[in-house]
C-alpha cells in the first residue's frame, strides 16, 4: 500500500505590488522650477508688438508646458476657483508677460516638497514674491484687453499638486506675515504658523490621511558669522 500523499500547505496570497517609480516623469520641484524659470525670461514692454509678440509667445510655451489640461488656480481658504482651466490660464499669463516688462521677477525664498511613490501625487508649497506684476483689472477679462492694473509686488503661499508629470492645481494664500521674506524664519517657526497649519489641513484633505514628510529649504544666503 503507497503511503498517503502529503499535501502541500495552501499557498497564502502574494503582498500587494508597489506601483514602481517612473523614471522619467518631473515631480512637483522640477516642474515648479522650471515654471519659473520661464516666468522670469525677460521680455521687455517697451519695443514694437512685431517685435515683442513672437517673445512673449515662447516664454508662455515654456511656461505652460510644465501645467495640466485641466489646471486650475484656487484661494485657499474659501476653495473658490480664481481659475477654473486651462484657456483662461492661459489668457492671463499671456497678459502678465506681455504687460509686466523685463522687471517681472519671481522668487521662491522657501519650500516644503511631499514626495510620494508610484503614481500618487507630489507638493510643493513655496512661499513667493512677485515683482513688477501687471494683470489685467478686476472685473474685466483676464487677457488685459480692457485695461491692466499698475505694477505691484504680491508676497503669497502656494501649494502646488503634480499628477501625472505636470502641475494640475494651485491653493493661493497671500503672505500677509511676509514669512517668505524673513530669512531668520525657518522650518521650525513656519511649521507653528496658521499659514503652514492651513496648507497641511489641505494637503491631509487631499491625501486622505497624514500629510507626510517633507524635504525643507530656506534659499535666503544668510551670511554667516566669523
Amino acid at each position: 500500500v503507497d503511503p498517503p500523499q502529503r499535501r502541500a500547505p495552501p499557498r497564502s496570497p502574494p503582498p500587494p505590488a508597489e506601483e514602481e517609480d517612473d523614471p522619467m516623469r518631473q515631480n512637483a520641484v522640477m516642474l515648479c522650477n522650471g515654471a519659473m524659470e520661464a516666468y522670469n525670461m525677460p521680455v521687455a514692454n517697451n519695443i514694437p508688438g512685431e517685435k515683442r509678440l513672437p517673445l512673449v509667445k515662447e516664454k508662455l510655451d515654456s511656461f505652460m508646458k510644465n501645467f495640466g489640461k485641466e489646471v486650475q488656480i484656487l484661494d485657499l481658504k474659501s476653495g473658490g476657483a480664481v481659475i477654473k482651466e486651462r484657456k483662461t490660464f492661459n489668457m492671463r499669463y499671456s497678459c502678465v508677460f506681455r504687460e509686466s516688462g523685463a522687471k517681472l521677477k519671481g522668487t521662491v525664498h522657501k519650500r516644503f516638497y511631499f514626495d510620494a511613490r508610484g503614481k500618487k501625487p507630489t507638493y510643493c508649497l513655496d512661499f513667493e514674491t512677485h515683482d513688477s506684476l501687471v494683470t489685467a483689472m478686476a472685473g474685466t477679462p483676464p487677457d488685459g484687453k480692457l485695461g491692466c492694473r499698475d505694477p505691484r509686488t504680491e508676497h503669497l503661499a502656494v501649494l502646488y499638486e503634480e499628477l501625472g508629470g505636470k502641475i494640475v492645481r494651485m491653493w493661493l494664500r497671500p503672505d500677509t506675515e511676509r514669512l517668505g521674506l524673513d530669512p531668520t524664519a525657518g522650518e521650525d517657526v513656519l511649521t507653528r504658523t496658521d499659514t503652514y497649519k492651513a496648507f497641511e489641513t489641505k494637503i491631509k484633505e487631499l491625501k486622505g490621511g497624514p500629510a507626510g514628510e517633507f524635504i525643507f529649504n530656506n534659499y535666503h544666503d544668510t551670511p554667516t558669522v566669523g
